[in-house]
């Protein structure tokens, strides 16, 4: 049983020395980020399609897009956010949709990872039970203005830093890029940006998720179609004109995570450092290894850190929550950031399963995410750790330093996104190994 972090004696570990321009920049434990959630609901539920039909153009269907049940993956994500098991009317509220596997929300009570929840079936129901709370939403999406006096990141806040049109106002380590009207644009952008070796990425700007806003050009024929995509699209739906180009950055694709809070500007949690994985098409998140928060692995890209969360507090001192960011690592060193958000990440689980890893066992462990597709109509969570056996249980991890944790699992395919934990990289193979073997997962 994980013990309730509000009654936790966890604290951060300070990596820098006081006179350090990165003193701020701390080592948090699992219990030291969910106590700055207490007092609030807390969704990652995407306002898609599905919920609200107005996001059509930008945010479509989960579930059109990537099959029945699809959407009913992240909003599980809300528990590694949770306080805990509550008393007293203490702790947070995380709020479901009703489609959610009902075996995970289990697992999750069982192990004392989740404690108050309610589940919702509409952006109504959604809004309903957070008026009813009376506690304030932490929510993954905006859910629009009209709610905006219910949530701790308003709207505003939510588009300035989730944008791709003000990347240099929120930091000074943005790339080259262009910025027009979609309908302005020629292939004379094209040749401007395009470098030998090197591709084109077209960046809407509506704030899309799972990469649906980036198409990427090998050339300028491919430019051509995409663009006449893009504006058919806007003209379609009303959308945003505005248009970003930029050149590929070739390097190592990594990124950061942290918990702010304005009540606490010298202690900026760093829930993860990593290395991401993406598909062959250059833009769809797979998974990320998340590394150690050590003074060594922050010393290089803390300035940049530093120097976006400057940026953020002066515009909103009141911006609070995860922050997420993408970034390239060039191999002469150079940092170049393409990607923020004030939001969980799909990494946020799985960071915060490192923790809880550290929590239990003492020490750091290799933790990655990996899709796990069963191909069994109907297998839900519960009957995946039956296959899994001990790899599911807290107790083997502890003993063992390995097992399999969730990040999201959609019952009505038997697939889903899971968190694996191992003592070092050789050992996490292994594991993948093991894991397809006892539950008959599909290569």
């Amino acid at each position: 049983m994980i013990p309730r972090s509000l009654t936790s004696q966890d604290q951060v570990t300070r990596l820098f020395p006081a006179s350090s321009p990165l003193y701020p920049l701390v080592a948090p434990t699992f219990d030291t980020v969910r106590q700055r959630l207490d007092g609030l609901c807390i969704s990652s539920i995407w306002i898609d399609a599905d919920l609200d039909p107005s996001r059509a153009g930008y945010r479509p269907s989960y579930d059109g897009l990537h099959g029945r049940g699809s959407s009913t993956m992240m909003p599980f994500i809300a528990s590694w956010m949770s306080t805990g098991p509550g008393h007293e009317g203490r702790g947070n509220q995380v709020l479901f949709l009703d489609t959610i596997d009902r075996s995970l929300v289990d697992y999750a009570l069982e192990i004392g990872l989740l404690g108050e929840h309610s589940f919702v079936s509409s952006l109504d129901e959604l809004n309903r039970a957070v008026l009813a709370s009376g506690k304030k939403l932490y929510s993954i999406d905006d859910i629009g203005t009209d709610f905006d006096e219910h949530v701790v990141i308003s709207t505003q806040l939510s588009k300035w830093l989730n944008s791709k049109d003000e990347l240099a106002s929120i930091t000074a380590f943005a790339p080259r890029e262009l910025i027009k009207d979609m309908h302005e644009v020629t292939l004379d952008d094209y040749h401007a940006i395009h470098a030998p070796g090197c591709r084109v990425f077209l960046k809407t700007n509506n704030t899309e998720t799972a990469g649906l806003g980036v198409q990427i050009c090998n050339d300028a024929d491919e430019f051509k179609r995409h663009l006449d995509a893009i504006r058919e699209q806007q003209r379609q739906f009303s959308l945003n004109k505005t248009l970003i180009i930029q050149r590929e950055i070739l390097g190592r694709n990594r990124s950061f995570n942290l918990f702010i809070d304005p009540a606490t500007p010298d202690c900026i949690q760093v829930t993860a450092l990593t290395d991401q994985l993406v598909e062959a098409d250059g833009k769809t998140y797979r998974a990320s290894v998340n590394y150690p928060i050590t003074a060594a692995n922050l010393e290089h890209i803390g300035p940049a850190i530093m120097d976006m969360i400057g940026r953020i507090w002066a515009r909103h001192p009141e911006a609070f929550g995860f922050v997420m960011c993408d970034f390239f690592e060039t191999s002469d060193g150079q940092i170049t950031i393409y990607d923020p958000g004030i939001r969980p990440s799909g990494n946020t689980a799985t960071a915060m399963a490192r923790l809880l890893a550290r929590k239990l066992t003492g020490r750091d462990s290799y933790t990655s995410n990996f899709f796990l597709d069963i191909g069994e109509d109907g297998l839900d969570y519960a009957e995946l750790r039956r296959r899994l056996g001990p790899l599911s249980t807290l107790e083997h991890l502890a003993q063992h330093g390995e097992g399999v944790l969730p990040w999201g699992w959609n019952a009505l395919c038997g697939r889903g996104l899971l968190i694996g934990v191992a003592p070092d990289e050789a050992a996490y193979a292994h594991l993948m190994v093991r894991i397809r073997e006892a539950t008959g997962a599909q290569a």
